[in-house]
């Protein structure tokens, strides 16, 4: 699949990588939202889902395209199905996804 929006080049990943890159931003950035608003306490036990949601809009995240590709690459690890369908990520991957996502509409820092 070719990505678009490159600066000066081409740069092509298989789909399957691309969407497993792309939900692991996903989870990435939950992880941190929930972990900050309940850690701050911004999120309690009594909330209804609107209020967290609203929460959760509101919530900051910061991405790091060598951490998630290091956290993706030590579940592709622990999974020889992944290895052998997603190989290793870079963190240059990362970068190309996350654009890719942005370019789509994702609003992403």
């Amino acid at each position: 699949m070719l990505l678009l929006g490159m600066d000066n080049y081409d740069y092509t990943l298989p789909p399957e990588k691309i969407a497993f890159i792309a939900y692991n931003i996903g989870v990435y950035e939950t992880v941190q939202k929930f972990g900050e608003s309940i850690i701050k306490g911004k999120i309690t036990p009594n909330m209804d889902i609107s209020m967290i949601a609203e929460v959760l809009s509101e919530s900051y995240s910061f991405y790091d395209s060598d951490l998630i590709s290091q956290i993706v690459n030590a579940m592709i690890r622990q999974n020889k199905e992944s290895t052998s369908l997603i190989g290793n990520v870079t963190s240059k991957d990362v970068d190309q996804v996350m654009r890719q996502l942005k370019i789509s509409g994702i609003s992403l820092p």
